[in-house]
């Protein structure tokens, strides 16, 4: 079951949960409307969500503590005026910007992110030294291989088998893996950061990215503060 959290204004509410009953429709999910982050934070401590949506009003790095830090599993929606301005120098591929202005247009934008998020609760079965092990999806980070072994490095630790990681990506694909090296396929909501060669998972982990695979994904230099080039960012 997807579990979905709206913390937003009545009128905007009502599209985003029309949309998402188009989105998906293929799989059991549910919402829960809050108008006060308080009465959120109570319920979140008893109910898991996959999927949290705010108005732009509510963010706060009290707010990003306790609904964004602590649920990093989950993908993250904000609704504001200027997604672009209010994004600033976001590159949490999980947190993602929507207009009021485009609320629509810009939720079928974001459609494929909603749905490999629900398609994550999904399970793994992967056979390890004779032993069947259950990965739920949404806890893994990134795929390695290393010789004729794929190790999946997950929230759980890490496992490996021997197995072809071209096959891997064909599966895992719809659930919103993507190949960024010949070696790796990651979970795309847990990139938070993207440098010219490398992509950083969970604000920890730096994975190689390729040249190759960097201009079929369609990654561009995001202009900061820092020197041209020094930053780069997945197209959302």
């Amino acid at each position: 079951m997807i579990n979905v959290a709206i913390l937003e204004h009545e009128k905007e509410s009502k599209e985003i949960i029309f949309q998402l009953g188009n989105f998906l429709r293929k799989v059991p999910w549910t919402f829960r409307h809050y108008y006060k982050a308080s009465e959120l934070a109570k319920a979140a401590k008893e109910e898991d969500y996959q999927i949290f949506i705010f108005d732009e009003m509510f963010r706060t790095p009290r707010f990003e503590s306790v609904f964004v830090h602590d649920h990093p599993a989950a993908l993250i929606i904000y609704v504001c005026a200027d997604p672009e301005a209010f994004r600033g120098d976001e590159e949490r591929e999980r947190v993602l910007y929507i207009s009021k202005n485009r609320l629509i247009a810009d939720l079928q934008d974001i459609a494929p992110q909603i749905q490999s998020q629900a398609r994550q609760e999904e399970i793994y079965s992967l056979s390890c030294h004779g032993t069947k092990i259950e990965l739920p999806i949404n806890e893994i980070y990134y795929l390695e291989k290393q010789g004729k072994n794929v190790y999946f490095h997950t929230a759980k630790g890490v496992f490996h088998r021997r197995l072809f990681l071209v096959d891997l990506e064909e599966f895992f694909e719809p659930y919103g893996f993507i190949r960024v090296h010949v070696s790796y396929l990651v979970n795309r909501k847990y990139i938070t950061a993207v440098s010219r060669n490398e992509i950083t998972i969970n604000n920890s982990v730096k994975v190689p990215l390729s040249r190759q695979h960097k201009r079929r994904l369609g990654m561009q230099v995001r202009q900061k503060s820092e020197p041209a080039g020094e930053e780069e960012t997945l197209n959302s």
